[in-house]
C-alpha cells in the first residue's frame, strides 16, 4: 500500500509544472495577441488622424469658397471656369495645333 501512495504523490507532482506550463502559455499567448491587435489599433488611429486633417483642410477651402461666393469676381471665375460662360460680344479662340 505505501508503494500506492508514494505514486499517486508522484503523479500529483507531475501534474504541477504541467499546470503553471499551460498557464504561461496561455498567458504568453495572450499577452502576444494583444499586442498585434495593439499594433493593429495604433495604425488606425494614424489612418485616421491622417483622414481628419486632410478633412479639416478641405473644410478650411470650402469655408473660404462660401465665404468668397459673394465676391463678384469670384463669380466670374466660377462662371467661366465651370459654366463655361463668357462675356457679351467676347470670343473664345481655341488652338487646334497646341501639342498635348
Amino acid at each position: 500500500m505505501d508503494e500506492y501512495k508514494k505514486k499517486q504523490k508522484k503523479k500529483k507532482i507531475n501534474r504541477i509544472p504541467i499546470f503553471f506550463l499551460v498557464i504561461g502559455i496561455y498567458i504568453s499567448w495572450i499577452f502576444v495577441r494583444q499586442q498585434i491587435e495593439l499594433k493593429e489599433l495604433k495604425t488606425q488611429e494614424e489612418v485616421l488622424y491622417k483622414q481628419m486633417a486632410e478633412l479639416k483642410k478641405e473644410k478650411a477651402q470650402l469655408q473660404e469658397e462660401k465665404n468668397m461666393g459673394n465676391d463678384p469676381k469670384y463669380i466670374e471665375k466660377i462662371a467661366r471656369e465651370r459654366l463655361k460662360m463668357v462675356k457679351m460680344n467676347e470670343i473664345i479662340y481655341i488652338d487646334t495645333h497646341k501639342t498635348k
